[in-house]
């Protein structure tokens, strides 16, 4: 029978199936979660996560104030490792390792030292495989694995036994009842019944709106003042905080989406070059290629020891000046303090304790400058350096420069006076040397422009390569735009399709035809040039690229004042009645003279129409030499060509409109809101100044009327005073 002993280096697989059983059982049933691990027991589960995969675990490099404090920690509770651990926010294993490590560089030991009692043999078995990284599974896993992940998987995946159903239906009955509660609570408010949340027992306190222990204050002579209303506009923290910085960044990324979505329905080119722009991060990057190594790993090895032993001295021992007491490291310090209280015997043996500072705060002291006598003679001297007098330190610290251009206690002088006073000596010097006795006369030789040897071999500087190529692209530019043709120059309309262009076949006969017949071979080769060199956007450029020879500049001006003079000379022969002379005529003008404006279309009317599309030779000849099923043909597309035409403008006129309604809809809802309005205030107007009218008619009646009572008031009590006065007279005694 085969005996299986748990325990052993953890796998990787055995990490994931511990962290989706702490994930379903939690972290107070550790027998079940070690019951889906074949080979871990519940305490090695435990002490697996709470030594290696929980996610609190501080794995970082360990700061300064963290191993001070462990060192002062170390010496308040010696081995007490599970109780500095928490104080630190460091494992127990952690603080061990960390601690016997500032153990052995203060005792300068090496930590790659073969011969160290507390490094693995092999064969031996690791004590605590619970704080070392997972191994990971082999390719061929073992049948036992295989099992394991199988039943781990059914297990975690368990959604239908009776407790997943129980808590299940307990769940499904819970929302139902909520939801049942609030539909019920939905009705009596659309009914007009007002129902709050349900409230709690009598016997409870609601401890959000009652006081407890509340003692009411007896009433006494006087009301007491009323409490400050409490401010109940700002009922949440964001109302109080204000915009949040996030909600704005999401409104900008929501607009930017929204311009980004427009500009690519508007202009499709600059969206691809927004896109391109974002997207060539995600390009992926070349292999880095490395050349071979020059030296060994053990040479490394070496160079590497080398430079800790180095950097250790360093900061051991800082470097020291006449000026001040060089600064020690703390922690070092503390650290072979400790060392030499783990080798002291008892102290039966009577051997001398071991003299130390107490290291009582784990934080790091202000360390203070050593006043030093010396310094002050060395700054009162202007002719003393001022090199070596920094404080080495470990940790830059913020120290105030004794070299102040002011003068103080300790230098009642100042340093700006001290350099005035050494600038005049040094003047007052110069003025006293001797006169010269002796004139020397050198002739020196002409420095040849020729390049000295060594900057022969100098490889050129990047800024003037750069220049040279700059103005070798400037004057190839020049030379492309001198040979182009005159057509590119004014901006004239130049064929899109290089191949489709037609060039006439007619050749004058006699010696004209070989001139002819250059003439022509030479526009082709600039027309190519131009199609390949200025290139019009959607054109089709010639494909093989002619050869033309340079031309100079006073060339080309004696041939345009010679065809101009030719051209002169045609005009004043040529009948000015005539179709193609007239044509001919206005297009010299045009491109000869540039102060000249194009003479109006009524001239040329009667000689245009004449003039039709064959499609049979895919040019443009006179009417008279076309027959009907061409003159035909030509109208039938003109026709479509116009009815094509009116097509797009109907979609762009739909398009215009639809942009229109979309930019101009609120603004015309808003000016029918107003006109509205408008007419509400005009009709109140006329309302309001009918009621004033009448208001005005009813106060001059009533005017009226009250003078016309009052005298009949007035004429009675007349008459009362006198029938008063008539019966006192007839009854007085």
């Amino acid at each position: 029978m085969r005996i299986q002993i748990k325990g052993g280096v953890w796998k990787n697989s055995e990490d994931e199936v511990l962290k989706a059983a702490v994930m379903k059982y939690g972290l107070n049933n550790w027998s079940r979660v070690s019951s889906l691990l074949v080979r871990k027991s519940a305490k090695q589960c435990k002490a697996r996560w709470y030594e290696w995969l929980n996610p609190f675990i501080k794995k970082t490099e360990w700061s300064r104030e963290e191993e001070e404090k462990l060192l002062h920690l170390a010496k308040l509770f010696p081995t007490q490792w599970r109780t500095i651990g928490p104080l630190i926010g460091r494992t127990a294993h952690q603080c061990l390792q960390h601690y016997e490590r500032l153990l052995d560089q203060a005792q300068g030991r090496d930590e790659d030292d073969e011969l160290d009692p507390r490094k693995l043999r092999p064969g031996e078995i690791d004590p605590a495989p619970e704080t070392k990284p997972s191994r990971a599974d082999a390719v061929d896993m073992d049948d036992d694995e295989k099992e394991m992940l199988a039943e781990a998987r059914a297990r975690l995946a368990n959604t239908r036994g009776k407790k997943a159903k129980r808590k299940a239906r307990e769940k499904m009955l819970e929302q139902n009842k909520r939801l049942a509660s609030l539909q019920k609570r939905r009705e009596l408010k659309s009914a007009g019944v007002s129902v709050g949340a349900l409230k709690l027992h009598k016997t409870i306190m609601e401890y959000a709106k009652d006081i407890p222990f509340e003692q009411q204050p007896p009433k006494g002579f006087y009301e007491p003042e009323t409490d400050h209303q409490v401010d109940l506009s700002l009922r949440s923290i964001s109302q109080l905080e204000g915009r949040r910085r996030d909600a704005e960044f999401e409104k900008f990324r929501k607009d930017d989406n929204r311009k980004l979505k427009r500009l690519q329905a508007e202009d499709t080119p600059a969206a691809l070059a927004i896109f391109d722009k974002f997207q060539s991060r995600n390009i992926l990057k070349q292999k880095l290629t490395l050349p071979e190594p020059t030296i060994t790993d053990d040479e490394l090895t070496q160079i590497v020891k080398m430079g800790a032993d180095v950097q250790q001295f360093g900061d051991d021992l800082a470097h020291s000046t006449i000026a001040r007491t060089p600064m020690t490291s703390n922690i070092m310090e503390e650290a072979r303090y400790l060392a030499a209280t783990n080798q002291l015997q008892t102290p039966l043996e009577g051997q001398e304790n071991i003299r130390r500072e107490d290291f009582a705060t784990p934080a790091t002291p202000a360390t203070f400058a050593t006043p030093n006598p010396l310094k002050r003679l060395l700054a009162k001297n202007f002719e003393s350096s001022k090199y070596g007098a920094s404080t080495p330190s470990r940790y830059t610290e913020a120290v105030t420069s004794v070299y102040d251009d002011g003068a103080s206690e300790a230098d009642p002088i100042g340093a700006q006076a001290r350099l005035d006073m050494a600038r005049l000596h040094v003047k007052a010097s110069i003025l006293n040397l001797p006169a010269p006795q002796r004139q020397v006369q050198v002739s020196i030789d002409d420095i040849s422009e020729a390049p000295m040897p060594h900057e022969a071999n100098m490889e050129p500087d990047m800024d003037d390569v750069e220049h040279q190529r700059v103005s070798k692209k400037a004057r190839h530019n020049a030379i492309i735009l001198q040979t182009s043709a005159s057509a590119f120059h004014r901006g004239l309309p130049r064929p899109l399709v290089y191949s489709k262009i037609l060039y006439p076949d007619e050749s004058p006969a006699g010696g004209a035809k070989e001139v002819m017949e250059l003439v022509n071979r030479e526009f082709k080769c600039v027309v190519a040039w131009d199609t390949i060199n200025h290139p019009q956007p959607g054109g089709e450029p010639c494909m093989e690229p002619p050869v033309l020879d340079p031309l100079d500049p006073q060339f080309l001006e004696a041939a345009t004042f010679e065809i101009e003079t030719e051209v002169a000379n045609l005009m004043q022969e040529s009948d000015p009645d005539a179709c193609y002379p007239t044509i001919a005529r206005g297009i010299n003008l045009l491109i000869y003279d540039r102060s000249f404006s194009a003479p109006d279309t009524h001239e040329y009317a009667e000689h245009i129409e004449e003039i039709g599309y064959n499609i049979t030779s895919g040019r443009y000849i006179q009417g008279n030499g076309m027959n009907s099923k061409d003159i035909e043909a030509s109208s039938s597309m003109l026709a479509k060509e116009y009815q094509h035409h009116l097509e797009a403008l109907g979609k762009r006129k739909k398009a215009l409109e639809s942009k229109y309604d979309m930019f101009t809809g609120g603004y015309r809802q808003r000016e029918s809101l107003v006109l509205k309005e408008i007419d509400e205030c005009y009709d109140a107007i006329f309302r309001l100044g009918v009621d004033l009218e009448a208001y005005k008619d009813l106060y001059e009646r009533e005017c009226e009327s009250i003078k016309s009572r009052t005298s009949q008031h007035f004429n009675i009590l007349q008459r009362e005073k006198e029938h008063a006065h008539h019966l006192q007279s007839l009854y007085q005694l």
